[in-house]
Order: structure tokens, then C-alpha cells, then sequence
């Protein structure tokens, strides 16, 4: 991470040798969360709750070159957390990144939007390749989806070149499944598309797999409609899904519009 990032922070802990938690043997514990381009006080306020947490991999989106990123950023470094940032990070776009704590990472080729992170990380004697999405908002406009259609091809087609047989994608994929209740017209066929390529890609909808019948949603508006944004979707030879569902703390407490995805895998001692 470059080190003007990390002299920026405003987090107080950077100065002190920070205490790596091993990862649970076996397990591998992820959240993915919108942070919502947070000020610096909801930056640091989601700063704690991440940190509060046991998870072994954030996914976190919609983040910026903003001193409350800087600040999320730097205090995980601060706390033991390896982050990847994407290429062209810096120059204003929306952005996504993935941090790990405890475990070895290497940083892979994206397809060159920095929505789109992906990192290669060893757990218990296997690599699992863990891609972190923020997908382009529905403005429901023609130019908004037409943008969406177009990422969605791209990032499909990416993925099918980075697949690997143990591969995790989480984020706020800003799309919904078919079938969504409540019903969503707002959402058009592309963005349906998009869900099922990802599932013929060979990836399994965590939380569907969980909760078969389940309704829950991770961003609710009264104007909008509550909706299923944020995913996580994992080959099968990721591991055995032990729970996955959303936290909504950080959405009530309003540090952001989210839901936290969680999710644990128990993955064996297999490699």
C-alpha cells in the first residue's frame, strides 16, 4: 500500500506493532460490505465495527480517494490487515478493496476498472482466489443501463478467463436475483443475465444456498423498494458453507446504506 496512505491516517493504533490473529484452522471467514464513501466520522465509526469483528477477509465497495477511505484503509494496515487496492484507485473513481489478516496474499490482474479487485490468498493448505465486485449503481436510465450492460459483459468475460476451481466473488454486485421479492421493475433482463452467468460459471448464491426460502435484503427504500444488492458466490471447492446471512448493524446505526454480508466456510485440511 503506498505510504502516503498510510502516514494520512487518523487512526491512533498505527503507531504500535499490531497483533496478527491466526485465521480459525479450517475456516475462512469473510464480510463484504458498501461503506458508502464514508466522512471521516462514519469512517471511523465503520472502522471499529470492521475491526470488531472476527472476519478473515473484508470485501468492502463504493469507496473513493476520500479521507474517510484513507482512514478505513490505513487503520486496517494498521491492525494486521494485508489490502489490496486496485490499479487507478486514486484518480476519483469509485473503488474496491480487499484486505486479508493472517493469511499470505498475492495480488492478481483485474480487468482494468477499479470496481474490481481480486487477490490470491493460502488457507489451509489451498489457494482461494477471492474477487471483489462493486457494480455500477441502476440509475434507472437508458444511459445507466446501457453502463451496466456493458460492465456486466466485460466483467463476465473476466471472470471466465480468472476462474479458478476454489474461487470466492463477494460485493455489492447491484443486481438482484430472478424472482426478487418484492418484485423490482426497476431491474431489466441483463441484470437478471448477470446473476445466472455468474451461477453458470459454476458459482453457488451463498446466501440463497443457506436460506433457501428466505427474504432479506441488504439496501431498503421507501422509494426504491428493498433490495438483495450484496452477494457473495463461491465455486463449490471453495469449501462447505457453514452460515452466511447479512448484519444489519452497520445499515441501523447509519454508518452506511448496508447490510454486511457475512459468510464462514469450513475448508477441510485437503489441498
Amino acid at each position: 500500500m503506498p505510504d502516503d496512505v498510510i502516514q494520512g491516517a487518523l487512526f491512533g493504533s498505527l503507531d504500535a506493532e499490531p497483533a496478527v490473529p491466526a485465521p480459525a484452522p479450517g475456516e475462512l471467514r469473510v464480510c463484504a460490505l458498501n461503506i458508502n464513501n464514508p466522512s471521516v466520522q462514519h469512517a471511523q465509526q465503520t472502522l471499529a465495527w470492521l475491526l470488531a469483528g472476527r472476519s478473515d477477509v473484508l470485501v468492502l465497495t463504493e469507496l473513493k480517494a476520500s479521507d474517510g477511505a484513507k482512514l478505513i484503509i490505513s487503520g486496517l494496515a494498521a491492525e494486521g490487515f494485508e489490502v489490496c487496492l486496485p490499479p487507478g484507485w486514486a484518480d476519483g473513481s469509485y473503488f474496491t478493496v480487499v484486505a486479508t489478516r493472517g493469511l499470505p496474499q498475492t495480488s492478481v490482474d483485474g480487468p482494468g476498472d477499479p470496481r474490481v479487485v481480486a487477490v490470491d490468498v493460502e488457507h489451509a493448505s489451498r489457494q482461494i482466489r477471492i474477487i471483489g465486485l462493486y457494480g455500477p449503481t441502476n440509475g434507472m436510465t437508458t444511459d445507466s443501463s446501457d453502463r451496466r450492460r456493458a460492465f456486466q459483459k466485460t466483467f463476465l468475460e473476466y471472470l471466465h478467463t480468472a476462474l479458478r476451481p476454489r474461487l470466492l466473488l463477494a460485493g455489492d454486485l447491484n443486481v438482484v436475483e430472478p424472482g426478487h421479492q418484492p418484485p423490482l421493475a426497476s431491474f431489466e433482463e441483463h441484470d437478471y443475465a448477470f446473476y445466472t452467468g455468474l451461477q453458470r460459471l459454476g458459482l453457488a448464491d451463498a446466501f440463497r444456498q443457506a436460506h433457501p426460502a428466505a427474504r432479506d435484503h441488504s439496501w431498503i427504500s421507501d422509494r426504491y423498494g428493498a433490495q438483495r444488492l450484496d452477494h457473495l458466490f463461491a465455486t463449490p471447492a471453495t469449501g462447505t458453507l457453514v452460515n452466511c446471512g447479512y448484519d444489519h448493524t452497520p445499515r441501523t446505526s447509519h454508518i452506511t446504506d448496508h447490510a454486511a454480508l457475512l459468510a464462514t466456510f469450513a475448508l477441510g485440511t485437503s489441498a
